[in-house]
């Protein structure tokens, strides 16, 4: 026979379920899977009459005929939260709660005294049914958790009951309380990672309550007839670090209870009870405990569920719009503003920052261009795939106030080498109330790397450089909104090149006959310009064709300047140009547009040898639905007004009339 003794590691890497220790409110047996008792607390025979010496190697149903119990009982699998049993036993003449449980290949059994007081069955039900009620009528996870904070001191009674939720940092805040009078809280302060460091956060997850009785007490060995480390996640009474009992006392507490709430299969926080004097609770009202937290953390989980599948629908009802918006209209300045204000608000964003094709847009609070091309270096040089986000400063940008107050969080899509889509959250400054100062000094008592803190006392700091984290749900809309737009990108420069005259850059013919189609739907005027440069072909003669594609692509500039958003502007070939005019007030507007498209034609040109030319235009126009009816009449009816002014004098405007 062995003693299974712990060694007490740095409380940061120990394994905390293996201290091979026990809390003495009760008495610990293990069973192999044949039912033979292989381990047992050195306290056993003040709770069983029967000595370890009695205990190992025999089977532990035979030890107790006072139990009696049937086959079914032995064999069946176990019921209950956590997998754990319950009886009530009578041992020696002592009445007792036995809980058993299976874990791996061994069952281990624990016994304990009755609470005095305990809540009976049915003030059980109720206070269960009570839960669920209250569960349907909570709307957010906050309301939720704080419903299960009540439900739990009412069934505990600690001196101070606290809902402690984690942070993405692990660390924790205490957002409700309940206490007793005169009992000091600590609401809306924050506690280091530290005080619960990961390896008992993965305990938290896995056993869902925990007493510590009294933290003063003198824990009792575990002895055992192999040396193999024995498994006491699930135990009952499993004892704890020496670091954690002298945090207790750090923190004036003798007894602790806590209920994990889990949500999503993550560990959402804690509901931790502290009580000033040792307080008991019995095996079924933790069990009670465990079951509220089951429930609450399964509608929380609800509701966290349905939340993000409402910010999934709307990110995709906004690639969906993006999408419509590119198809119909094409990519327009228009257009990006109008996707970044809706992305900006899609992912609650404070700014964001396109570039596309070489030109960079932005919308909200966004840096400077001098600190946006810094922070783009950084972003670069990360070489983190096409999607990466922060929510906190780096270091190497840190000394720029702009880009501190401005991209605390960045969300950076790349969509190629040259086009990327930024989205900024400004920084959020914070002032956190800690419960005490994170000491660096070490207990003489304790064995432990980790040192429990010697001061709750409050204590603020400024947070400086963080923003508010990006979802998992953005992060996955991100990159559907990179895919997307890598589809629509390639599909514009398809389009692009089937819709676009090469030379110039406009539309052709392709392009005009789609804006007519996608024009004449709306019951509002149309108008459509023909423009015919006059005596064109003697600068080609003169002065050779890559002038005069010069000259081409300077007189389409001059007429795209002059143009509103929505106009299209086409090369049908050669010399000859045709404008759309969609959703125009009234007829007039085109002879507007006609006399300034004069002007600007026939402004002159200057040549690369340093010679000007003049030229002149002819223009006619026609508007839908006062001169025509269909696009194919509209066009015919803009030429004929085209060619009334050739036929003249050149160099002018007219308006379609039937004369004409």
């Amino acid at each position: 026979m062995t003693m299974n003794r712990p060694v007490f590691d740095d409380c940061l890497t120990a394994q905390l379920q293996s201290m091979g220790k026990i809390q003495t409110h009760g008495a610990l047996l293990i069973a192999d899977q044949n039912d033979v008792i292989v381990a047992a607390s050195s306290n056993v025979s003040d709770w069983l009459g029967l000595t370890t010496h009695d205990l190992l190697g025999r089977p532990w149903m035979a030890l107790f005929p006072e139990l009696h119990p049937p086959s079914s009982l032995a064999n069946s699998p176990l019921h209950g939260v956590s997998s754990v049993h319950l009886h009530t036993v009578a041992i020696r003449g002592r009445r007792l709660v036995m809980a058993r449980h299976r874990a791996r290949n061994q069952v281990i059994i624990e016994f304990e005294n009755p609470s005095d007081t305990e809540l009976i069955s049915s003030d059980r039900g109720a206070i269960l049914a009570a839960c669920f009620s209250q569960l349907t009528r909570v709307e957010t996870e906050q309301q939720a958790a704080e419903s299960l904070l009540q439900f739990i001191a009412l069934v505990t009674g600690y001196d101070r009951v606290m809902l402690l939720q984690f942070m993405p940092d692990w660390h924790g805040k205490v957002t409700a309380q309940i206490t007793k009078p005169g009992i000091q809280g600590y609401l809306h302060q924050h506690f280091p990672a530290n005080d619960i460091p990961e390896n008992a956060r993965m305990l938290y997850r896995k056993k869902l309550q925990r007493l510590i009785a009294d933290a003063q007490a003198t824990a009792a060995d575990i002895l055992s007839a192999q040396s193999d480390p024995i498994d006491l996640t699930f135990a009952e009474l499993r004892a704890v670090h020496p670091a954690h009992i002298q945090y207790m006392h750090n923190m004036g507490i003798r007894s602790a209870f806590s209920v994990s709430i889990i949500v999503g299969g993550e560990l959402w926080g804690l509901v931790t009870c502290h009580n000033l004097e040792p307080k008991g609770l019995s095996f079924a009202d933790r069990q009670l405990c465990e079951h509220l937290a089951s429930a609450t953390g399964l509608h929380m989980s609800g509701l966290k569920r349905l939340c993000r599948a409402n910010e999934r629908h709307e990110h995709l009802l906004m690639r969906r719009q993006l999408k419509q918006d590119i198809l119909a209209n094409g990519v327009t300045t228009g257009l990006i503003q109008r996707q970044m204000a809706e992305a900006r608000r899609i992912f609650e964003a404070d700014g964001v920052w396109i570039s596309y094709r070489h030109e960079h847009y932005s919308d909200g609070d966004v840096p400077s261009a001098a600190d946006r091309r810094a922070l783009l270096d950084w972003l670069v040089s990360q070489q983190a795939g096409p999607i990466f986000s922060c929510n906190q400063i780096t270091d190497a940008l840190s000394a720029n106030d702009n880009l501190v107050k401005l991209a605390s969080g960045v969300l950076y899509i790349e969509v190629s080498d040259q086009d990327f889509i930024v989205l900024l959250r400004k920084e959020i400054r914070e002032t956190l109330e800690w419960a005490g100062s994170p000491a660096d000094d070490v207990s003489a008592d304790t064995h432990a790397g980790l040192s429990p803190r010697t001061s709750f006392a409050a204590w603020v700091e400024q947070a400086r450089g963080q923003a508010k984290p990006w979802s998992q749900v953005d992060l996955e809309a991100a990159d559907q909104l990179r895919k997307i737009t890598l589809e629509l990108t390639d599909y514009i420069t398809l389009e692009h090149q089937t819709l676009t005259d090469p030379l110039t850059g406009l539309g052709n013919r392709n392009m005009l006959n789609r804006a007519l189609e996608q024009s004449l739907v709306v019951d509002a005027y149309v108008g459509m310009l023909l423009i015919d440069m006059d005596h064109f072909k003697p600068v080609n003669d003169k002065y050779g064709h890559a002038t005069g594609d010069k000259a081409l692509v300077e007189l389409a500039r001059r007429m795209k300047s002059l143009l509103r958003e929505g106009d299209v502007l086409v090369r049908l070939g050669g010399d000859e140009f045709a404008i759309v005019m969609p959703n125009i007030n009234r007829p007039d507007d085109t002879e507007t547009l006609g006399h300034r498209l004069l002007n600007a034609l026939t402004a002159q040109l200057a040549l690369d040898n340093g010679e000007t030319i003049q030229l002149t235009a002819s223009i006619g126009a026609a508007v839908y639905p006062l001169h025509a009816k269909d696009a194919k009449a509209l066009m015919h009816h803009a030429d004929m007004a085209m060619y009334a002014v050739k036929h003249e004098s050149r160099n002018g405007f007219k308006l379609y009339t039937a004369s004409a």
